[in-house]
């Protein structure tokens, strides 16, 4: 669905009309704090909400459809359990030669899905995501800006934080499964030789077996048991991102951020709690004509610091995020708040896959004065944590942010 952007006349038209410029925060965050993941009614819902919100307001938008895999993160569990179980029972079995090509097809499995975005193990359950996109600016821009947030939701078992423990030990689990894989035929050639030595490599692949096992199912029961546990509203993430651009948006419909030569696009992504594929989808579906610029938001509103991440990635490749950014970010936060931001990192965020496609790309967000940023992707991401003051203090960011870029 696309509506037209309106003329200069009906902007001075509407600019006047209270409605307009001013935000309901309260309303937004009643849309934006609810369960929602990804492939989920409410989900779809959502969507729907936020495109009658948009209607309401007379603002132009428009959906941009792409294939999902919802349960991504759920089949790369149930796969690193089973294949992992399956090496070590072929190392406790002697299966011989077999362990190898059982280890290098576990390995495949989630590798390829997370890394190339290959659906070797993820693909059921496939069906339509839709990122919602609101786009202003003149006809003839000379260069684009792209503000962007999420608005799926994900639930785990465990938070940012602790699951931190997991991915830091992806090389090693790595490492063990083509130790092991190797180790099957090795024990098989030196028991067919009779050789002492052969017990020696049994016991050593039994040994190292338990490490691996423990990494996979402490992994796998993590990213596979989120949607039957207590669901996280995601208020902090990433509804309330999400209600900051919305509040950007009526702004920027109402004429009264003056843009000049530039070209803002507000995306609103799902597919970001299952590897970020709501934005490398709308990334690989359109050209990049004009220096462009990508700002993503994170965890906002919260009675924190403010945060600039330096690094974005995914599990096996962090970039550094762009410099520059990050100087005009730190200013505007400073404008409007007078503090500047801390630097942290490194997020895997939508902003990854910006960075991954050569765009210039950073992360705002706002830590919890007490929880930092813990206790996400659970029932204490709640409407509780998001302080209602900080979504229109994060609309005035943003406009800061667009009056140093545009000049």
């Amino acid at each position: 669905m696309f509506q037209g952007l309106r003329s200069d006349a009906e902007r001075r038209n509407e600019a006047m009309t209270p409605l307009l410029t001013m935000t309901d925060y309260h309303e937004l965050m009643r849309i934006l704090s609810r369960p929602r993941p990804n492939g989920s009614p409410a989900e779809r819902e959502t969507r729907d909400a936020l495109t009658r919100w948009l209607e309401a307001r007379r603002i132009p938008y428009r959906l941009h459809a792409f294939r999902l895999y919802p349960y991504f993160f759920e089949c790369v569990g149930v796969w690193l359990v089973l294949s992992r179980t399956l090496l070590a029972a072929a190392v406790w079995l002697r299966w011989g030669w077999v362990t190898l090509p059982i280890a290098l097809l576990g390995l495949l499995g989630g590798a390829l899905d997370t890394a190339l975005h290959l659906p070797l193990v993820t693909w059921p359950g496939a069906r339509r995501g839709e990122n919602l996109l609101l786009e202003f600016g003149p006809p003839e821009p000379r260069r684009e800006v792209v503000l962007c947030a999420h608005y799926d939701s994900k639930t785990e078992l465990l938070d940012h934080r602790q699951r931190a423990f997991f991915l830091k030990h992806i090389p090693a689990g790595i490492a063990l499964s083509l130790a092991l894989g190797l180790l099957g035929p090795l024990d098989a050639w030196l028991h067919a030789l009779g050789s002492p030595w052969a017990d020696l490599s049994f016991r050593l692949g039994a040994a190292l077996s338990v490490p691996l096992l423990f990494l996979a199912w402490g992994f796998g029961l993590h990213l596979s048991l989120g949607r039957w546990l207590e669901p996280s509203q995601g208020a902090v993430d990433n509804g309330a991102a999400c209600a900051i651009l919305l509040g950007l948006a009526q702004r920027l419909a109402a004429g009264e951020i003056p843009l000049q030569k530039t070209r803002v696009t507000l995306a609103l992504f799902t597919g970001e709690e299952v590897n970020m594929q709501g934005s490398r989808a709308y990334v690989k579906s359109r050209e990049w004509p004009l220096p462009a610029a990508v700002v993503n938001l994170e965890i906002m509103a919260q009675d924190g610091d403010y945060v600039l991440w330096e690094q974005d990635g995914d599990a096996f490749r962090l970039l550094p995020t762009a410099p520059r950014l990050n100087e005009l970010l730190s200013g505007a936060v400073q404008a409007a708040t007078g503090i500047a931001p801390r630097r942290v990192g490194p997020v895997n965020s939508d902003a990854a896959s910006f960075l991954f496609a050569g765009l210039p790309a950073t992360t705002l967000g706002a830590y919890d004065a007490r929880l930092a940023d813990t206790g996400l992707h659970r029932p204490s991401d709640n409407l509780a944590r998001v302080v209602m003051s900080r979504l229109p203090e994060g609309v005035r960011i943003l406009e800061h942010f667009l009056e140093e870029y545009v000049k």
